[in-house]
């Protein structure tokens, strides 16, 4: 938890030196510190990836709204302070107390709950968030082992739990081979049970886990695990502790939630499909400057939160998945649907930087996270962004030239 209030610190003190304000379209570590805050504020319920999408911006208008801050949705000096003045102080005191009480919520009260639950003293579901029912809990837990029943976990009564975890031989239900588990708070290689199914269920839901779900972490499991959390910017340890068990849930419920209505049948790209045409929407997304991930071909949460933003943007309904309106509006036609590399994109004005250094990329994504290089035979650039009306493209030129850019708008 100190690590996650330092980080979250830093992120906003690198977004407040910034003089362009963060909005649709961008990414990046700041917007994945924005995320975690406006959801540890309970205005934002959708997957931290770092992609300001309509969720994003959303939950940012509320945010504005319930600051008195104009509600445009962008974050800018004055919300990134409200939104640092907001999250600093919780955190600073979480770290610092280290209590957790009913009302606490996050990774920690995560741990506490899945160590109750091996213990045997929790029933009810991994939420993060303290309630009533954890606070019993912990007080069951207090009582069998003689410390202060106020429903508290405190230092005393989480140095027991340890204590309690650590001692306890694996069983059927934790481990495989009768050793002591490495990690009692949290889910590895060699435990069980009914955490470990729903686990597996989320991780299948993701496209990440394609054996059937049994309930026993191994080594399939564990490389689900890994390449979930290389996606998605954790410690890739195979390890699902707090932070990584609510990432996994947050995006499988957001996935479930968000691909209905998808109709493979009726043609349309849904999550998990795996093909040609992905890898066009891909390109696609790429040159519009809203999507900078590797073009892979498959259509997982990443590649959908891009054509999300997409349809926002163009006035589309933001599904999620490309039905026939959405094709057409990405400049996608059948002859491009094997993916090749010049889908015909009309009216997009461009913002360039062209490339004078090594240096001069990663110098533009500072100011726009979603930046990337182009080679072309004029010379390479940076793609700074891609607009449909001129007068936003010459909105962020100007943005970037005040900063030192030698930024211009070109038609393609």
């Amino acid at each position: 938890m100190r690590l996650l209030s330092v980080a979250l610190t830093l992120a906003f003190l690198n977004i407040a030196g910034q003089a362009l304000a963060l909005e649709r379209g961008n990414s990046g570590p700041q917007v994945t510190s924005i995320q975690r805050c406006l959801q540890r504020l309970g205005y934002y319920n959708g997957p931290i990836n770092g992609n300001f999408g309509p969720l994003t911006e959303n939950a940012v208008k509320k945010f504005q709204q319930a600051k008195r801050i104009p509600a445009i949705g962008q974050v800018g000096p004055q919300t990134q302070r409200a939104l640092q003045a907001a999250c600093q102080p919780r955190q600073s005191k979480s770290s610092s107390s280290n209590v957790l009480k009913v009302g606490s919520r996050g990774a920690a009260v995560t741990q506490l709950q899945q160590s109750l639950r091996t213990l045997g003293y929790y029933k009810g579901p991994v939420t993060g968030y303290f309630g009533q029912e954890t606070e019993q809990a912990v007080i069951r837990f207090q009582q069998s082992k003689r410390l202060q029943a106020d429903g508290v976990a405190g230092a005393n009564t989480l140095q027991v739990i340890r204590t309690s975890l650590a001692s306890r031989p694996n069983n059927n239900n934790n481990s495989v081979g009768g050793g002591i588990d490495k990690y009692p708070n949290a889910l590895n290689e060699g435990d069980a049970g009914p955490q470990v199914l729903q686990l597996q269920r989320n991780l299948a839901q993701l496209r990440y886990f394609q054996a059937n779900p049994t309930g026993n972490f191994g080594s399939v499991t564990k490389d689900a695990v890994v390449r979930f959390q290389r996606d998605y910017g954790l410690t890739a340890n195979g390890i699902v502790d707090g932070q990584t068990w609510t990432a996994i849930s947050t995006n499988a419920n957001y996935a479930n939630n968000n691909n209905s209505g998808c109709s493979p049948t009726s043609g349309f790209i849904c999550l998990g499909e795996n093909s040609p045409r992905v890898v066009a929407v891909q390109q696609s997304l790429r040159q519009q400057g809203f999507f900078n991930r590797e073009i892979t071909g498959y259509y997982g949460t990443e590649t959908r939160d891009a054509v999300a933003q997409f349809q926002q943007t163009a006035g589309l309904n933001p599904t999620g998945f490309v039905d026939f309106q959405t094709w057409q509006a990405l400049g996608l036609t059948n002859n491009n649907s094997t993916g090749g590399e010049n889908p015909n994109i009309e009216n997009r004005y461009v913002v360039i930087v062209p490339i004078r250094d090594a240096n001069t990329l990663e110098q533009v994504r500072q100011f726009v996270p979603q930046a990337f290089a182009v080679k072309s035979k004029l010379g390479d650039y940076v793609n700074a962004g891609a607009f449909r009306d001129r007068p936003e493209a010459e909105r962020r030129s100007s943005q970037l030239r005040d900063r030192g850019f030698d930024a211009r708008v070109e038609y393609f």
